[in-house]
Formats: C-alpha cells, sequence, structure tokens
C-alpha cells in the first residue's frame, strides 16, 4: 500500500469531518510512498519517531501535532496554538528557534529518514464507539450505552456512589496506562449519580455539566484549575482531573487495532505513550 491510501480511506468513512478544514492530514514526508510498516500513538515525539523507524515503520500515524508552533524559513514562529499566538502578540519582537532546537533536529530527523507522518484527529475524535471518547468511556468501565451524549462528551450512570469510592475506581483503571495518581476538586464523601466523560484539550465544565452529570472527569490541558476549581467549589459540583495523554490511550489502541484490520496487509506497530507524568511522594 501506499502512504495516500491511510488518508483516502479516513476521509470515505469519515463523513463528519469537514475535509476542507481540518488538521488530519499528512504532516511531513511524501503520500506516494510505499509503507513498510505503521506505527500508531498519541504523539509524534522524537523518541517515539526513533522507535517506529527501529520496528521498521515508515508511515507513522499520531493523534497529536508534531509541533505547536508555526515557524518559517528563517526560524521565526509565525503561528500556532492559541497560546502561542497570546505570547508572541505580547512582545515586542519575532521570536526565533535557533538551529540547536529540538523541533530544528527532529525536523532534520524527518528529512534525513524519510518518515511519513499523518495526523488523525478530527476522524478518529468522532469516530462511533470505539472512536476517542466511546474507547475512554468503555475503558473506565462505562459500557452501557451513554444517557446524554455531545461532541466529545458522554454521560453514564454510576449508581449511587460516593465521590472518594468513584475516584478510586477511575484510579484503578488509569493506574494501568502508567499515571499513578489523579485530583479531586469535591467532597470525598458526597454521593454521585451520573458522570460526563471528556477528553483532550477540550473539556468545558459548564457544558459537562449541562448535560445533566453531578460529577465530571476533565484534563488537565482541557481545564483551568483556577477557573474550573473554584466554580467547581462555589457549586459544589466535583470534578475529577487526569492526564491528557492518559484519557486518549485507550483510543488510539483501537485506532491501532483498525488499521490492522482494514489494512492487513501492512504490519501496524501501536507505541504507547500513557501518562507523560510520574508523581513524586
Amino acid at each position: 500500500m501506499k502512504a495516500k491510501e491511510i488518508h483516502e480511506h479516513m476521509q470515505k468513512v469519515g463523513v463528519w469531518v469537514d475535509w476542507e478544514h481540518t488538521c488530519d492530514r499528512f504532516l511531513v514526508g511524501d503520500p506516494e510512498t510505499e509503507v513498510k510498516g505503521i506505527a500508531v500513538s498519541w504523539m509524534a515525539t522524537l523518541t517515539n519517531l526513533k522507535k517506529a523507524l527501529e520496528a521498521g515503520c515508515n508511515l507513522f500515524v499520531t493523534h497529536e501535532p508534531l509541533y505547536t508552533a508555526v515557524i518559517d524559513g528563517e526560524g521565526k514562529i509565525v503561528g500556532g496554538t492559541a497560546l502561542f499566538e497570546i505570547q508572541f502578540s505580547r512582545s515586542r519582537m519575532p521570536f526565533y528557534i535557533d538551529e540547536n532546537d529540538v523541533w530544528v533536529k527532529k525536523k532534520k530527523w524527518l528529512d534525513e529518514t524519510k518518515m511519513v507522518v499523518y495526523r488523525c484527529h478530527d476522524c478518529w475524535d468522532d469516530y462511533p464507539a470505539i472512536g476517542i471518547h466511546g474507547a475512554w468511556a468503555d475503558w473506565l468501565g462505562f459500557t452501557e450505552k451513554p444517557v446524554a451524549q455531545e461532541k466529545f462528551y458522554e454521560v453514564h450512570e454510576v449508581g449511587d456512589i460516593t465521590l472518594g469510592a468513584l475516584t478510586e475506581k477511575i484510579l484503578k483503571r488509569v493506574k494501568t496506562l502508567g499515571q499513578d495518581t489523579i485530583h479531586v476538586v469535591g467532597d470525598l464523601n458526597k454521593k454521585v449519580s451520573r458522570i460526563a466523560v471528556g477528553t483532550g484539550a477540550i473539556t468545558n465544565y459548564r457544558t459537562m455539566f449541562g448535560l445533566g452529570a453531578d460529577v465530571i472527569i476533565v484534563t488537565d490541558d482541557g481545564t483551568r484549575l483556577w477557573e474550573t476549581g473554584q466554580w467547581s467549589l462555589d457549586s459544589d459540583h466535583p470534578l475529577i482531573i487526569v492526564n491528557h495523554s492518559t484519557s486518549e490511550e485507550p483510543g488510539i489502541r483501537t485506532l491501532a487495532k483498525y488499521i490492522k484490520e482494514k489494512f492487513p496487509g501492512v504490519t501496524v506497530t501501536q507505541i504507547p505513550v500513557g501518562c507523560i507524568y510520574k508523581s513524586v511522594k
């Protein structure tokens, strides 16, 4: 198969994606490349890219971007995430990345190895049942049909349980993904019955509680504790916080399995990420 076939497949099945305005595309490399092996991972860090090459893969399917900044030919940051844009709009001079920066080294490595990197984000975020949010809810043990659902979020019944007991159940599951602690805001003795499950960098607490939940799971990249935490304490609406990568690891596993089933003639290697930090006690 050629690398471009994976994009053509996702375009065919991802009817919910606006393919004229999506981040799902080839980030680097030639789409006409003959694929020797496919690596699937949450993020294309240099370490993960090297693991893919060692495994005999020359197509890397990533959920997140290669970089969070857009750099021009002179090394000047000219765009990127909202955070970058805010920071640089306040600066009196442009910010440059020199030749020793790790992102410059990553670009050189990609050019030298001719690794092809494809981003599968918008398509897999909303893929029914086995996509990012569906796989996350299933991993946590919420396997019944959601009682409420909206883009990025699912609400599930948890019975009559204390926040503390529910947190312990969730912690037990995320430990298998490399996260040894989770954060909780609220009274651990408070009884809860419905949880809204969210993933990614968009876990809007007001929207999630608006779906009828009385406790929510947000990510460390999807919330701002000084705002969300304050609202949680003022409203007595508890929240549970996990790592962004942790919440999406189950969905990356299902993506790897899906690609393996759809392209059986090529070796597919899933490169685990899980929680990207450790807690020091």
